[in-house]
């Protein structure tokens, strides 16, 4: 860092108390994230209707007289053009206002400086300022973030990557919620809903793990600088790339393989593994298939979708949420929970898995609670 900067630097420090940067990185923060999300929203809307008029009624005109069986695998309740075209609609714009976001922040410094400002706060619930960063990175991609935690000191590690699977909403996990709070009639949801995923992922990491020790990583040596935008759109193509390679096709074989459990009859068996859990909760046992996809990916929970939201109609508001929050929470996607495997064994990922199964619970148990008890305040 040059000399002047460093005058400057301790100039601004002088005129502000720790508390404003703490207060005012915070925001920055929540605007860095939460506007292109807010954007994709906009996006996704838009283009909603658009795509059922252009591209789902057509073929549901051409295939209506179709075999019943290819009907519903392509525009059915679990159709491959139906649930994927919401799929894309939901994920893609997130993707890219996100991943734009994440490329722009980090390649201008501007992220350093913000987790600088904040990690002392970060330390009350065991992470360092090099560990947010791939909690950050998780908005984009939870693997990415895993594989990212390897620049975490080897004793904080851990609970970084418990914050990432827990708190972290990936790009799709975050466009399929905002579909179905739409469908809900309830964007708004959507705010509350990723404000609780970070308490609710602070609390969990703070319960499992000692706060840590270490001292300070980030410091104002990494000066704010023009982004090169050559590495920026490398670092999102890389992103893009992911979302058509890996995670549309995915998608797609989760359509077909509910599809077919649909058909097979199958699914009312899924549904009766997660009824245990639901009646201990008291939420409708119908969202036990969305819940148990959710697990393989998090756009999982597109599937209460089916039906143009057919099932999220027989649902109260506060079911939703709770059961939006348990399908983010019991567990992170089947990709993330291999790679931590890779990174840390098999036992370990198991213990891991478990622990975050337990806190998502305890917190879908004690939200439900508190719902109830606001509801009858106020004589709902």
């Amino acid at each position: 860092m040059s000399e002047r900067s460093s005058v400057v630097d301790s100039q601004v420090l002088s005129l502000f108390p720790p508390p404003f940067f703490r207060a005012a990185a915070i925001l920055f923060i929540f605007l860095i994230y939460g506007l292109p999300v807010f954007l994709a929203y906009k996006v996704s809307l838009t283009l909603d209707p658009l795509a059922e008029i252009a591209l789902i009624l057509p073929f549901s005109s051409a295939l209506s007289q179709s075999p019943p069986f290819i009907y519903s695998l392509i525009v059915g309740d679990y159709g491959l053009i139906s649930l994927g075209t919401f799929s894309f609609i939901w994920a893609f714009p997130v993707v890219v206002f996100v991943g734009l976001s994440i490329a722009v922040s980090e390649q201008s410094g501007l992220q350093r400086r913000l987790i600088y400002l904040i990690e002392p706060l970060l330390k009350k619930i065991g992470l360092s300022g090099a560990d947010f960063v791939p909690v950050l990175t998780g908005y984009g991609c939870n693997v990415v973030a895993v594989l990212q935690s390897k620049n975490c000191q080897s004793c904080t590690r851990k609970q970084c990557v418990s914050m990432v699977s827990f708190s972290s909403a990936c790009s799709y996990q975050i466009g399929a919620t905002l579909s179905i709070f739409n469908v809900a009639n309830a964007p708004w949801l959507f705010i509350p809903y990723i404000t609780l995923l970070f308490v609710a992922g602070a609390v969990h990491t703070r319960i499992w793990f000692m706060p840590t020790t270490s001292s300070m990583m980030y410091s104002y040596a990494s000066s704010l600088r023009k982004p090169s935008w050559t590495r920026v759109k490398i670092q999102l193509n890389g992103m893009l790339s992911q979302f058509f390679k890996q995670a549309m096709p995915i998608f797609l074989v989760i359509c077909f393989i509910a599809f077919l459990l649909d058909e097979l009859k199958i699914i009312h068996v899924i549904i009766q593994v997660f009824k245990p859990l639901f009646a201990l909760l008291t939420l409708p046992e119908e969202a036990g298939l969305g819940i148990f996809f959710s697990i393989l990916r998090k756009d999982g929970i597109l599937l209460f979708n089916e039906s143009n939201g057919a099932l999220l109609a027989t649902f109260t508001l506060s079911e939703i949420f709770v059961v939006v929050f348990l399908a983010s929470t019991l567990s992170g996607c089947l990709v993330t929970i291999w790679t931590i495997a890779k990174e840390f064994g098999i036992k370990h990922a198991m213990m891991h898995a478990s622990k975050q199964a337990a806190t998502s619970i305890v917190f879908a148990g004690l939200l439900l609670i508190f719902i109830k008890g606001i509801s009858h305040l106020l004589g709902l």
